[in-house]
Order: C-alpha cells, then structure tokens, then sequence
C-alpha cells in the first residue's frame, strides 16, 4: 500500500510539472516547452499505469470496480487525449483545459482516498499535496520577484538614456531589449507556478469542505495578484504599448504580490507568529 501511494502522489507531481510547460507555451509559443509537457505527462501515465498493474496483481479484477479506479481511469484518458492532441496545430489552449480537467479530478480522487479506511493515507495524500502547494508558491514569488529587478532595471536604464546621463554603471546593465525580453519570461514562470499552486490549494480546499475559505482576503487577494499578471500578456500583446508601461505594470503586479503577502496576518489560515 505504501509504495502504491508514493507512486501514485509521484504521478501527480510530474502532472502538475507537466502543467507548467503547458501554461508556459499558452502565454508564449514554444514548442520545447510544449514537448516536455507532453514527456513529463507521458512519464506520469507510465507511473499510473504501473499502479494499475501492481493493483491488479495483487488484488485481481475487483480491484478496479470502484468509483475510485473509475475516475483514475478518466483522467488516465484524459492524460491521454492531452498527449495527442498536443502535437496537432493551434491546439495551445485545448490542451491546457484538457489537462487541467484531468489535473483536478486526479488529485480530487487522490485525496477522497478512503478517508475513512485508511485515514492516515488520506493524511499524508494532504499533507503532500499543501507542500507542493507552499512549494511553487515559494518558487512563484521568486520568478516574480526576478522579474521585478527587470522591471526596476529597464526604467532606470530607459531614464538614464532619455536624459542622457552616462555613466559606468550604465555601461554594466544589460540593454533594453534585453531587459524587455527577460521580462516576459520571468513573469511567464511566474505565473505558471502560481496558477499550479492555486489550483492545487483550490482543489484541497473544496475536497476538504472548506469552501468558505475561497472568501478569505489572502484567496481574494492572490487571485488579483495573478488577474493583474494576465492583464500583463493581454496588454502585451498590443504591439503599441511601450515597453516602460509595461516595466510599470510588471511593479504594479509585484507590489500587489508584496501586499498580499504582508496580509497573511489578516489570513484564517495563512497567519504567521514570523517567530
């Protein structure tokens, strides 16, 4: 049972990876990323498989008549169809949603796992699933925060040139186009890392019935914070738009970032003693 449960939670790891690559090629055409989301989905659909058949050694057929196996089989398929359709023209999005649908309704399954029977797997499927959840999170924050110093860098570069005051330390910056093509990816991880991690915690949250929770002023707030970061590749995409506007929308997304994290105190359930 233990090494079936590893497996399993290792298959959902390597899908939430697998989302990664998917939201990053959805913001950015890349079809490297698209083909590591498409291997690290396939990897987890080997690792399912090998549940499967370790169960079915083990327990015989009966081990797949319940609800249980059921949805493991749908989001088996629906890993699949995400795996084929991937390689197909401008199928960006249907992938992504494909995915995500299969994405939540394996760790939907993965945490109703005999709450009851074998409470302390349930446990531990949670506890897995709140670490990776704090995991990206932490990561997220730093690829926003990369993109801030990218930010700051490109205005104070853009305003040194327009007034025209040289200097040696203009001379050790990156250039502008640089700057504004490093932007983009910083804030393309960041947000992918975030959106994982929300989903993640989403799906924790409705399993455990804690619905009221999706009020909590850090939930509200962590949903502006990645709303304003959204805004950012829309807005982007409008190719009259400078890139100092967009330097300054990417400090608005951070400060909003910095704000939602001072208001974990204010959080039913992300409050800190900072001890």
């Amino acid at each position: 049972m233990a090494q079936l449960v590893i497996i399993d939670d290792a298959a959902i790891y390597i899908y939430a990876l697998s989302l990664l690559f998917y939201f990053s090629n959805c913001f950015r055409r890349n079809p490297g990323a698209k083909r590591m989301g498409a291997g690290l989905l396939a990897c987890s659909m080997v690792l399912m498989l090998f549940a499967f058949g370790s169960r079915l050694q083990t327990e015989g057929v009966a081990a797949l008549l319940s609800a249980y196996d059921y949805l493991q089989w749908v989001s088996f398929c629906l890993m699949l169809s995400s795996v084929f359709i991937t390689f197909l023209p401008r199928t960006e999005l249907a992938v992504l949603l494909v995915s995500l649908a299969g994405f939540v309704m394996l760790v939907a399954n993965r945490l109703s796992f005999s709450d009851d029977q074998y409470p302390l797997v349930h446990g531990y499927t949670l506890h897995s699933m709140l670490t990776l959840h704090i995991v990206l999170a932490g990561v997220s924050f730093a690829a926003l925060t990369l993109a801030a110093v990218f930010a700051s860098m490109y205005l104070f570069l853009h305003h040194r040139l327009k007034t025209k005051k040289w200097s040696d330390t203009i001379r050790r910056l990156p250039s502008l186009e640089d700057l504004d093509s490093s932007m983009p990816g910083a804030v393309m991880w960041g947000v992918s890392l975030l959106s994982v991690s929300l989903l993640i915690a989403g799906v924790v949250m409705a399993k455990e019935g804690s619905l009221q929770s999706f009020l909590d002023l850090k939930v509200i707030s962590t949903f502006v914070s990645l709303l304003v970061y959204l805004l950012y590749f829309i807005i982007r995409s409008y190719k009259r738009i400078s890139g100092v506007s967009m330097a300054k929308w990417v400090l608005l997304g951070y400060a909003i970032v910095i704000v939602n994290f001072l208001s974990n105190s204010l959080s039913a359930f992300h409050s800190w003693n900072w001890r």
